[in-house]
């Protein structure tokens, strides 16, 4: 007889819905778990926090949905649900629409060319008979930077050595064609 009860306890047991986890739901402001947070997975009521912020979601589910008065409503995967703590941010903090104006418009490519070009390679300015720049001779950072560049520049010359490899040759050659159209229509446009 106890061998019967014990096997139809154990069967009702695994038949009943199983809770995955239970989730905490805070403000995102101030870190403070939230009560009365309504949650809806795919569509159907689960019910809402208790006064510790925590509400057990259901074992199977695609999306959920947290609302409350006040806060911003998120709607999550279920992945992003069972990382264990869900942040509401209040309404108050998040704009509708934020529109962006100018009063003049810069033209980005003249102020590049306008630019003084230096390169840490380029020689020093010549100096008259006689005259030696000792700082720049006692200069370490200088000279390492000066290093460290000719280094980066002859690494990049073998990057850009072509290769044998005719997918890689072809994609160079699309990129390089690319480019060449875009200088055209710059120059297209400089000339109107």
């Amino acid at each position: 007889m106890e061998k019967k009860i014990f096997l139809l306890i154990a069967i009702l047991t695994t038949a009943l819905p199983v809770d995955a986890q239970q989730v905490l739901v805070c403000d995102g402001a101030t870190k403070f778990p939230l009560r009365d947070v309504l949650v809806t997975t795919d569509g159907h009521p689960v019910g809402s926090t208790n006064y510790l912020g925590l509400i057990s979601m259901p074992a199977d589910f695609v999306t959920a949905t947290f609302k409350r008065k006040g806060f911003v409503p998120e709607k999550l995967s279920r992945q992003e649900v069972m990382s264990d703590t869900i942040f509401l941010y209040p309404g108050e903090h998040y704009l509708n629409e934020v529109v962006v104006t100018a009063k003049r418009m810069v033209n980005g490519k003249e102020l590049l060319e306008k630019m003084p070009k230096r390169d840490i390679l380029d020689k020093a300015p010549p100096h008259a008979m006689g005259e030696f720049d000792l700082a720049l001779m006692l200069d370490k950072r200088f000279r390492r930077d000066k290093e460290h560049v000719e280094q980066t520049r002859k690494i990049f010359r073998k990057m850009d050595n072509p290769t044998n490899d005719p997918i890689i040759d072809a994609y160079l050659k699309t990129q390089q064609e690319k480019r060449d159209s875009v200088r055209n229509k710059d120059k297209e446009e400089e000339k109107k």
